[in-house]
């Protein structure tokens, strides 16, 4: 995987930067081992991913966030927690970003782009507060590279002879001008030169040309930025097209750090689907550490029990010796029938609290002494009976000591699987995007364009009605109660589709889907027919409402659809015309077998396999399992129709 060049990190740069400046830090995230989240909120929320030695731009993909914060996250956090961006810029078109903020004082972070890159806290002057990685010193001043003279700089042959190095041509270029070997090869193919010519040898009007191409690539008029695809899968990304791309084909789009994000977050879904393998073998190391653990703990309090026990042994000696040596002379003269028939009468007297059991087979009494049980075996003295229970507290102890180094190794393994990439960085990947206001709702366009409007509960209901209901709408509901009260905005100006499209949506979203129903009827009417308020005498439940006047029915079907909208970034259910015009891909439902638990994951793998390979990534972050159950009915369902 391709680090960011330093085209592309002055590209990214100059069309973020407007979008950065005066946002303040809201959160920070750390992905070990070397990936950063800064959420900012400004004129736009921005998710401001930063990996070391990779990248640096937004995401509309963001990584689930951990579980436990890392201490460099602590850290970033703690001195940068609702600090403004003041600036972001590229030091010297090289491939180390640096970015500014402001609270009480400035503070700065680094992300190196080259080699094996870092991320470096620093303060206003440049001193190292801590890194991602330990290569630098904590407290020394940062080191920026050396300069180095850039392709946009070489201007004049005279300029291109000063880097000169009697090399081939195309190793030069690639290394005194930082270009690398793909953009080395680029330029000497466009120039028309040999790359295997040496640099010194090179003609005047062979270098004119050689700038001139460097130019077209690193200062072009225009961009079309790219992903380069290989029979579907992302190649590279590009934010100009090259001769050495000519046969592939390729995915474009208008920014070129959308297309960064969309390659990046393309291959950290390969890597999840590696990585959820993997996770089996994580499954079960962490089940043998809840035995393990479990262990430990009852040896923890088998060894404690027996020891306090040895301890109340000595503790109450004078009282333990006069249990044992009454016993021991009462079994000896009258037997055990005849102890256990007077220990019997004295209990039925209130007396004998203390003895618990009699144990004949083992020659031993039973006595409670502070909530615990201690066997007093006849046969042996008060101290070897406490050297018993001495004896079994130490077996428990190197037990003990057994499952701790057992646990200890466990944890190591543990450790070790989830390093072999980023254990468990992600569970999976979402859709960063605004929604619009309506989405905090049941919510469905039409096939015709109309926007419908449900509740979600009954507090939702009455929202809806109070807040949403315009003059030009239309109100649904179904005859039967419990359901979603539904609005078709500027319905009375909608045609006859969107009318029966809306009674679909409100029969979807209530209690005849609930109930197995496979049709039911739906009635509409106007606005000012809908009372908050009931009729004198009557009740009405909270998101309930009394409909004044003539009603308009209708019969509708009831099945539906859950698809996903790559132009919007979004999932989209409902009524399945409506679904079929606005989706990419889009599953058909019925009443069925299948709870909503069981649907929202079985959709959400579907939608999946059903996408294009370079959009497997974009609906998968989209239409996450959460998400689907937004929009599944209140009852069972299975899968009628995939398309």
């Amino acid at each position: 995987m391709r680090s960011m060049s330093s085209l592309d990190i002055s590209i990214v740069i100059e069309e973020i930067r407007e979008m950065l400046i005066g946002a303040r830090v809201d959160k920070i995230y750390h992905y070990p081992p070397d990936e950063i989240r800064i959420k900012l909120r400004g004129k736009q929320r921005v998710d401001l991913t930063i990996q070391a030695g990779i990248r640096v731009h937004p995401t509309l993909f963001p990584k689930e966030s951990p579980r436990f914060p890392s201490s460099f996250a602590m850290l970033l956090r703690k001195h940068l927690d609702n600090a403004r961006v003041v600036d972001i810029k590229q030091h010297d078109f090289d491939r180390v970003v640096v970015l500014t903020f402001q609270r009480e004082e400035r503070k700065h972070i680094i992300a190196e782009l080259f080699s094996k890159g870092n991320v470096i806290l620093a303060d206003e002057n440049f001193r190292v507060i801590m890194p991602l990685k330990h290569e630098i010193k904590i407290g020394s001043t940062y080191s920026f590279p050396e300069p180095r003279p850039s392709p946009r700089e070489v201007r004049e042959v005279e300029d291109f002879r000063k880097i000169i190095d009697g090399r081939e041509v195309v190793r030069t270029i690639a290394r005194r001008l930082g270009t690398g070997g793909l953009y080395a090869e680029e330029i000497l193919r466009r120039a028309g030169v040999d790359k295997t010519k040496k640099s010194d040898e090179l003609e005047d009007d062979e270098i004119r040309r050689i700038i001139r191409a460097m130019h077209e690539i690193y200062m072009p008029g225009k961009i079309k930025p790219h992903i380069v695809l290989d029979e579907g899968k992302y190649l590279d990304y590009q934010p100009v097209e090259l001769l050495a791309y000519d046969k592939y084909d390729k995915k474009y789009f208008e920014e070129y750090w959308k297309a960064i994000d969309d390659f990046f977050s393309s291959k950290t879904v390969e890597s999840v689907e590696q990585q959820e393998k993997r996770n089996e073998v994580l499954e079960k190391l962490e089940r043998r550490y809840r035995e393990q653990k479990e262990a430990k703990e009852r040896f923890e309090r088998e060894m404690e029990k027996f020891r306090r026990i040895g301890d109340l042994i000595y503790e109450n000696y004078q009282k333990m010796e006069a249990i044992h040596s009454s016993f021991r002379k009462a079994v000896e003269s009258r037997g055990w029938k005849e102890v256990m028939k007077i220990v019997e009468e004295q209990k039925k007297n209130g007396k004998l609290k203390e003895i618990v059991a009699l144990i004949p087979e083992e020659n031993a009494v039973d006595v409670e002494l502070e909530g615990h049980t201690i066997r007093l075996w006849l046969r042996k003295s008060i101290h070897e009976i406490a050297d018993e229970y001495y004896s079994r507290a130490k077996k428990f102890r190197e037990k003990l000591e057994g499952v701790t180094k057992a646990l200890k190794k466990t944890e190591d393994e543990m450790k070790k699987a989830e390093n072999l990439e980023e254990k468990r960085i992600l569970s999976s990947i979402r859709i960063a995007r605004k929604r619009e206001w309506y989405e905090k709702y049941r919510w469905y366009i039409t096939s015709e364009g109309f926007l419908v409007i449900g509740g979600r509960s009954a507090d939702m209901n009455e929202e809806i009605v109070s807040k949403h209901l315009e003059s030009r709408d239309l109100f649904f509901h179904t005859e039967m109660p419990g359901g979603a009260a539904t609005i078709l905005k500027k319905g009375q100006d909608a045609g006859e589709k969107s009318i029966e499209e809306a009674a679909e949506f409100a029969a979807i979203y209530s209690a005849l889907w609930k109930e197995g129903k496979h049709a039911g009827e739906v009635y509409y009417v106007r606005p000012e027919q809908v009372k908050k308020a009931a009729r004198p005498g009557e009740y009405l439940p909270k998101g309930s409402f009394f409909i004044e006047g003539k009603r308009n029915y209708t019969t509708v079907e009831l099945k539906m659809a859950v698809g996903v909208d790559l132009s919007n970034l979004r999932l989209f259910g409902g009524p399945v015309d409506g679904v079929m015009q606005n989706c990419d891909y889009y599953v058909v439902l019925e009443i069925g077998d299948l709870s909503v638990n069981e649907m929202q994951t079985l959709l959400a793998r579907k939608l999946v396999e059903m996408a294009k390979d370079d959009e497997k990534h974009v609906v998968r972050a989209i239409a996450s399992p959460d998400e689907i159950a937004k929009f599944l009915p209140p009852g069972r369902s299975r899968i009628a129709e995939p398309k």
